[in-house]
């Protein structure tokens, strides 16, 4: 499934909530069910830069695809972090670099999140992009910067 498909199929499952705050207590609610990165992981050099709290990306690559574990202290950041890892993860590095995703916008989560926390989830993409950008040959195309 491509990344804009996986952010369409979210994008529905989250607009069954009405309220943006339910939205959001249920993205809470379910990420207590993904287990969070072992300390041992949380390494300096996967922590995203530009982000308030701590939030730490372990990108990988495998069998032509990319996948993201991501982590966070803070509750919320990490429900928001997931979300958009699951948007890219196990897409080709073409696939993500080709594909802007305005999640929280299409969600109609963004008046609800603090400038700060979009600012982090913006970097949290860009690095994500950047990974898979960083496994395309020279003549890849140019990144597009969107909302989020």
């Amino acid at each position: 499934m491509a990344p804009q498909d996986r952010q369409s199929q979210i994008v529905s499952e989250l607009l069954h909530f009405e309220d943006p705050q339910e939205r959001l207590a249920y993205l809470l609610d379910r990420t207590r069910r993904v287990p969070p990165l072992p300390p041992a992981e949380r390494l300096p050099d996967c922590l995203v830069q530009g982000c308030l709290t701590r939030v730490w990306l372990r990108p990988h690559f495998a069998n032509g695809r990319c996948s993201y574990e991501v982590d966070s202290e803070s509750a919320m950041v990490r429900a928001l972090a997931l979300l958009l890892a699951q948007v890219y993860s196990d897409s080709t590095p073409l696939e993500i670099v080709s594909f802007h995703s305005n999640l929280l916008s299409e969600a109609r989560l963004t008046h609800s999140i603090t400038p700060t926390r979009l600012h982090g989830l913006a970097q949290l993409q860009k690095n994500i992009r950047s990974f898979a950008r960083s496994l395309l040959p020279e003549a890849a195309p140019p990144a597009s910067h969107g909302p989020l």
